[in-house]
């Protein structure tokens, strides 16, 4: 992981060049980086426009987050 994040618009070029190059093991990491800069993104957005979580509310969005949705 980079130390700093980067915008889902710097994340999508990556994944055009490994696609570019027909590279599927560096295309999907590409493909997760591009992911979690969106993810990223929309909770910054979210956050910024939402009052304070409690701590239930913040148990269940970490729960989403480590896969329990699925």
């Amino acid at each position: 992981m980079a130390d700093t994040p980067l915008t889902p618009h710097q994340a999508a070029g990556p994944v055009a060049v490994a696609v570019r190059l027909k590279d599927p093991e560096r295309e999907a990491i590409a493909r997760r980086n591009l992911a979690e800069a969106k993810i990223a993104d929309a909770i910054d957005k979210a956050l910024a426009a939402a009052p304070p979580l409690n701590n239930q509310q913040i148990h269940r969005l970490t729960a989403l987050l480590r896969g329990g949705s699925r």
